[in-house]
């Protein structure tokens, strides 16, 4: 018989193990590198010389002074000097509370306008549009001269839809006039005007207005404005604001008001007024040694001049054809040649050599020059 067949055994799975791990002395050289660096101690620091802690201050001094040039709110590097014979001032307030009124009654007790002259209503609103609506759309400018001392005044718009005016405006001025009407009191766009007006840190002088009309309630007034003067968070000396009662229609003013006296107990002309602004209102305080920088906030057209530009000259001086250079943070500059430079006084413009910091001026011969653009020279920086 056949012999059975050999059993089938199991197949033999061949299996690789890994290869055992390298022993220390097989680190890679550059792990051994990184390890003694870390082992390593720092490092002693050593203390600069004298020759390089100078360097050092040296150069921190120029950047001081640098940063002196082109922020002019560094006021810590110079030297600013007071100009007492002039003060800039806006007058604000809500829609018809009588600002181009007393605005008129200013120029007129100021000898602006001859005897003889025929003196139209509402002076200050030279636009057609202006004078048909009885409203004030376009900031305006204007001079008088009052004890030796030129006021700049600025009537701004009082309607709400032209506001970006008044924010243009408060930039050029040191303080502002906030008319009140003594019957209506503070009136929203009173809110809007007086809280740009706080928050730029400008000296406010109360005006109550028309205290002349029937049914004037002079003190509930000053009562609400004061008021909204806690309610925008005024700081104390700001609430300390001084008071002024006037008429714009009558041409009267006064630190008090009897609305049983003669005359209410105003004084028979506006120099209560003006004497506050003079007392009231900041000098300017300006380097007039610094390079030229003039920042423009509003245009004007003349029919023969071509485009006229308006600003408050921010330090230096400006004179006419003077090489500038025109530009905004950071852009491009492009020059220029300041063509004529004008005042404004006795509410016209009139040509001058020269214009210097602290005062608001006009020029002539920059076609392309816009609002918000610096005009500047001598390596100074554009204004925010």
């Amino acid at each position: 018989p056949l012999a059975p067949p050999p059993a089938l055994s199991a197949p033999r799975l061949l299996v690789r193990r890994p290869p055992p791990p390298p022993a220390l002395t097989q680190t890679p050289h550059f792990a051994m590198q990184a390890l003694a660096a870390l082992q390593a101690p720092a490092p002693a620091r050593v203390a600069p010389s004298t020759a390089a802690r100078t360097s050092t201050r040296s150069r921190r001094a120029a950047n001081v002074r640098s940063r002196a040039v082109a922020d002019p709110a560094d006021t810590s590097a110079i030297d600013l000097q007071e100009r007492d014979e002039v003060r800039n001032i806006a007058i604000i307030a809500h829609v018809d509370h009588g600002k181009t009124t007393l605005v008129d009654s200013m120029l007129a007790q100021s000898k602006v306008f001859r005897d003889n002259e025929t003196v139209q209503i509402r002076v200050m609103d030279s636009n057609d549009l202006e004078r048909e609506r009885g409203i004030t759309i376009l900031s305006k400018n204007t001079a008088v001269t009052y004890k030796g001392t030129k006021i700049n005044i600025i009537d701004t718009p009082g309607h709400a839809d032209f506001g970006g005016e008044v924010e243009r405006v408060l930039n050029m001025v040191d303080g502002v006039l906030l008319l009140v009407d003594a019957i209506e009191g503070p009136m929203p766009q009173t809110r809007f005007v007086l809280k740009k007006a706080l928050a730029l840190n400008k000296k406010v002088v109360v005006v109550v207005n028309k205290v002349d009309r029937e049914g004037s309630r002079p003190e509930f007034v000053v009562d609400t404005t004061f008021d909204l003067f806690c309610s925008l968070g005024a700081t104390d000396e700001q609430c300390e604001f001084p008071i002024v009662y006037a008429s714009g229609f009558k041409g009267i003013a006064g630190n008090e008001v009897d609305l049983e006296a003669e005359n209410y107990g105003l004084a028979a002309n506006l120099e209560p007024l003006f004497d506050m602004v003079i007392s009231e209102v900041p000098k300017p305080k300006v380097d007039m040694t610094a390079p030229l920088q003039m920042l423009i906030t509003n245009l004007d057209y003349d029919d023969f001049k071509g485009r006229i530009a308006l600003g408050r000259v921010n330090q230096g001086t400006i004179s006419e054809k003077q090489a500038i250079s025109i530009g905004i943070p950071g852009g491009v500059q492009r020059t220029g040649k300041v063509g004529e430079v004008f005042i404004y006084e006795n509410f016209q413009r009139q040509t001058i050599d020269k214009v210097g910091a602290g005062d608001i001026c006009a020029i002539a011969g920059l076609p392309d020059v816009m609002i918000g653009e610096t005009i500047m020279a001598g390596g100074a920086e554009p204004l925010p």
